[in-house]
């Protein structure tokens, strides 16, 4: 799943975050979305300007989370190649809500020690992280639901890898102006996907929208 907010002229972020787009309806429904999987993935540029914290552990949040049949707390699982982010992150300041590094197999030694002392890591690919195999890796460990957050890179690099199956997108009632990147950003695609729209929602003049791949039906419609 990928879940992301624009606005209508396809700007995804103010000064790098994209919280000065929202409202208060999209930031229910964002928490919402987030019951939904085992695994948030972020992109490591978007964990840092956002400054990630670890998932909610609240009584209602884990009660949501069972009933709809995923782990009782979400794991974050930050994807980064150069590993050069700051350790310091909220994300990492839990030690009993360990996130997960995905990177590659030739990522620098010096910095996968410090790394490994706070969270997992999986290595797939030689310098790009393979998508398809770290899915796998973690499909081994249980997880059935993965929730991309971006940022666009991430979210164009699985898109291109085949691997999204559902879109959520918030359409703000703004016009960003400058230059629109969208929610996806990567190589051309060489063929044009069909989606299928599930739901609309409306709020204060705001679109939340849910689409699903053509051929994709989710257990819980």
């Amino acid at each position: 799943m990928i879940n992301m907010i624009e606005t209508v002229d396809g700007v995804t972020e103010v000064e790098g975050v994209s919280g000065p787009l929202g409202s208060p309806g999209d930031k229910d429904i964002f928490g919402t979305i987030r019951t939904l999987p085992d695994i948030i993935l972020v992109g490591s540029n978007t964990a840092v300007a956002e400054q990630y914290n670890p998932p909610s552990t609240s009584v209602s949040t884990k009660a949501r989370r069972l009933t709809n049949g995923v782990w009782p707390v979400a794991r974050i699982a930050l994807v980064s190649a150069q590993l050069d982010f700051d350790l310091t992150l909220p994300m990492f300041n839990r030690p009993s809500q360990r996130p997960i590094v995905v990177t590659t197999t030739n990522a620098d030694a010096k910095k996968m020690g410090p790394i490994a002392e706070i969270a997992d890591l999986i290595q797939c690919g030689v310098d790009s992280v393979d998508l398809t195999q770290a899915l796998r890796e973690m499909a081994d460990l249980g997880v059935q639901r993965v929730l991309s957050e971006g940022g666009p890179s991430l979210n164009g690099a699985l898109l291109a890898a085949g691997l999204v199956d559902e879109v959520f997108i918030t359409i703000a009632p703004l016009l960003g102006g400058g230059q629109a990147r969208g929610i996806a950003r990567g190589d051309i695609v060489s063929q044009i996907e069909e989606l299928e729209l599930q739901h609309v929602l409306t709020e204060d003049h705001f679109l939340f929208l849910r689409y699903t791949k053509a051929s994709h039906r989710d257990a819980s419609q």
